[in-house]
């Protein structure tokens, strides 16, 4: 690496790439409750996320931060853990798609909501699954505070929307639901040993929701049971995932 990972390093990643994508949100003004829409998803979804993937890959190259951000050393446990987060995300992912009226959206259109879907897993995973993990790796020796500070930062980077149309009440409310979902992306990468699971399962449960939404379709007390059943089983799983690290040598590093 050609930098050591620290976390004060990785929070400047992050700050930057939240300005990268609010301030193009800003310049093409953007409004959150409208984003995936067929006229405005190129300019107020895709082209943001592409300058902020562009800027991560940029920014991992010249960190030497790629290995550490792309693969897992601290693999945990027990095993069956990681087919329980799998199936509750793979529930929702499955029911959305399911439920999705595929006639109701243009080739086009879906072209460029699987585009941003592929983009939101790749950039919000390597920046707080990937950089904020590795940083913060380097700066304590507790894995707890490691997924609390990622997870939290996930879930505040979704406050901003506040200011581009959503209601307020429910940023706040979508920032604990990200620390939830989020607690449950970081366990794809601990369980697995890299972050692609994580990206994977991220960008399929946005391809599912962007889908649906975009269809017109209803949704249903199921795919409510599997969404919040998803934050449920996260923070319960995570819980048991660092308690066993604390005690398990092998978890630990040297």
């Amino acid at each position: 690496m050609k930098i050591k990972p620290r976390l004060a390093t990785a929070a400047i990643v992050y700050v930057i790439y939240t300005l990268v994508i609010f301030g193009t949100w800003f310049a093409t003004d953007a409004n959150y409750l409208t984003l995936t829409d067929p006229d405005r998803i190129a300019t107020t979804t895709v082209l943001p996320l592409f300058f902020g993937a562009i800027f991560l890959a940029a920014t991992l190259s010249y960190l030497g931060w790629w290995r550490p951000v792309m693969t897992e050393d601290r693999r945990g446990g027990p095993g069956w853990t990681l087919w329980g987060i799998l199936v509750v995300t793979g529930g929702f992912i499955l029911l959305n798609l399911t439920a999705a009226d595929w006639s109701q959206i243009a080739a086009t259109h879906l072209t460029f909501l699987f585009l941003a879907a592929i983009l939101v897993g790749f950039n919000e995973e390597a920046l707080t699954r990937g950089v904020l993990v590795v940083g913060g790796r380097g700066s304590t020796q507790s894995e707890t505070l490691v997924w609390f500070v990622s997870s939290l930062l996930f879930g505040l980077m979704h406050l901003p929307n506040a200011l581009f149309g959503l209601p307020p009440f429910a940023a706040v409310a979508q920032v604990g639901f990200a620390f939830l979902a989020g607690s449950g992306f970081y366990l794809l990468r601990r369980l697995s040993g890299t972050i692609l699971l994580p990206m994977f399962v991220h960008a399929a449960w946005d391809f599912s929701t962007f889908s649906k939404a975009a269809s017109g379709a209803e949704g249903s007390s199921l795919i409510t049971l599997f969404q919040f059943g998803t934050y449920i089983v996260s923070i319960i799983l995570v819980i048991l995932v660092l308690r066993r690290d604390r005690g398990s040598p092998n978890s630990r590093r040297p």
